[in-house]
């Protein structure tokens, strides 16, 4: 995977998200945790778009030499589907809040580790978030967005300023 990261960038501290972790990588991540975690024969088609009115997100932060986020967003009945996925046949008929909360906050998680993982310098990750509304966005915002089974995924990638 460290081979994704197209060029070694000085000084990260300074660094955008865009120029430590660009599209093509945070497209290949999601690619890869998407056929691992969700399942081989489901993929994440490139899209260009408007997010549906009523959206949930997840996001990590990542710490470091570098601080960013990593946040997961899409309609509430993918983020249903994306837990049922994840879970892989052991879903209950009816997927509670807190199911849903917990699979969608742990699949933003795995993919800001497979991110944090490409940083040329070590970092740790914060627990997962969810809610209807993440943060807002560092000035840098790096937005990926996808289709998947015709739900509109958003992974959005930028940096966090460091509290004064």
């Amino acid at each position: 995977m460290s081979e994704l990261l197209s060029a070694p960038v000085d000084g990260i501290s300074g660094a955008t998200a865009a120029e430590l972790l660009p599209e093509e990588t945070v497209r290949a991540i999601a690619d890869e945790i998407w056929a691992s975690f969700i399942g081989e024969d489901e993929v994440l088609v490139p899209l260009d778009g408007e997010l549906p009115a009523a959206t949930v997100s997840a996001w990590v932060g990542i710490d470091g030499p570098w601080r960013g986020r990593v946040v997961l967003t899409t309609s509430a009945s993918a983020a249903e589907e994306l837990t049922r996925a994840l879970l892989r046949g052991r879903a209950p008929a009816v997927l509670d809040a807190e199911d849903v909360e917990d699979g969608f906050g742990e699949l933003a998680n795995v993919l800001g580790g497979g991110l944090k993982a490409l940083l040329p310098e070590a970092s740790s990750l914060t627990l997962p978030m969810v809610g209807a509304q993440p943060p807002a966005s560092g000035p840098d915002e790096h937005l990926v967005s996808s289709l998947w089974r015709g739900e509109r995924v958003d992974v959005v990638v930028c940096s966090v300023p460091l509290p004064h």
